[in-house]
């Protein structure tokens, strides 16, 4: 494993969460590297993806291929209000993960799409703690308000109830929407329902998608053009590149995409987010 620190991790990482306030139509949010991300707001804190073990490295019996640390180790996260899981892929869905976590943070629902519901319970987790959904459902936890929106994982995956394998989400909290792709490529119906939306913050993958890759079995997404253009045709106030900076064999250096940004979007407003890094955005839609 590659020796690069966090920006902020551990009891210094939870501590700053804790003291993080919050005021209304504003939101935190905390990178934990690839998808994985924190939203605070409302008197709540929810995790998205969280994929803070090695457990690839568990499955392979191999050496890490992580290309940094967590910043967070699951039985660290007491915090947890909400818990949301995109798909079943292991660094969205980690039983590694999601097992301490869910001791550590008893009072956490868990909420995936509907097919994920016996790999949570297989792993200890309540039934009763756990929320399956499915694309077009709006729902609410607290005060949080949220809606899955179908995800292409390069295609649709639906069962033959319709409910579908890959989920982003839309989520209000405390006066801001943030919309959490997971894994997706571009497509005109995510952009026809994301317009719709008013979304504040966009946070897309862009680690592409190839034919090498695909032979390898790394399911691909839209990339940082994809992710570009699709934050501009719904709107979105700000964006955030994700799922480009833990493994080596599937990433994308994000330089492209703020070049492209710059090239043909400069008043476009976006972040990159470093591990264990915090940001506090408040909304400019109302002012």
């Amino acid at each position: 494993m590659a020796s690069i620190p966090a920006y902020r991790s551990g009891a210094s990482l939870l501590n700053q969460m804790a003291a993080t306030a919050v005021p209304v139509g504003a939101v935190a949010v905390w990178h934990l590297g690839q998808e994985s991300v924190v939203l605070k707001g409302g008197g709540m804190t929810i995790y998205i993806d969280p994929y803070l073990s090695d457990s690839v490295n568990e499955v392979t019996n191999g050496q890490s291929p992580r290309k940094f640390a967590s910043p967070l180790q699951p039985h660290e996260v007491t915090n947890a209000d909400a818990v949301f899981i995109t798909h079943d892929h292991l660094d969205h869905l980690d039983p590694w993960t999601l097992k301490d976590l869910a001791a550590a943070s008893p009072q956490a629902a868990f909420v995936c799409p509907v097919h994920c519901i016996p790999m949570l319970t297989d792993i200890g987790i309540a039934r009763e703690r756990i929320h399956g959904v499915n694309a077009g459902q709006t729902h609410r936890v607290g005060a949080l308000q949220f809606t899955p929106v179908a995800a292409k994982h390069e295609e649709f995956t639906v069962d033959a109830d319709g409910n579908h394998a890959f989920l982003g989400y839309v989520f209000r909290l405390n006066g801001v929407t943030v919309y959490h792709a997971g894994d997706t490529i571009g497509f005109r119906e995510l952009a026809e329902e994301l317009e719709k939306q008013d979304i504040d913050i966009a946070m897309l993958p862009i680690n592409g998608r190839d034919f090498a890759r695909f032979a390898k079995g790394l399911v691909g997404n839209m990339d940082f053009r994809e992710a570009v253009e699709l934050g501009r045709h719904i709107g979105a106030d700000l964006l955030v590149p994700l799922h480009y900076d833990l493994f080596e064999k599937n990433t994308e250096n994000p330089a492209y995409f703020v070049d492209y940004i710059q090239r043909y979007y400069p008043q476009q407003k976006f972040k990159m987010l470093v591990p264990g890094e915090r940001m506090l955005y408040l909304s400019e839609r109302d002012e």
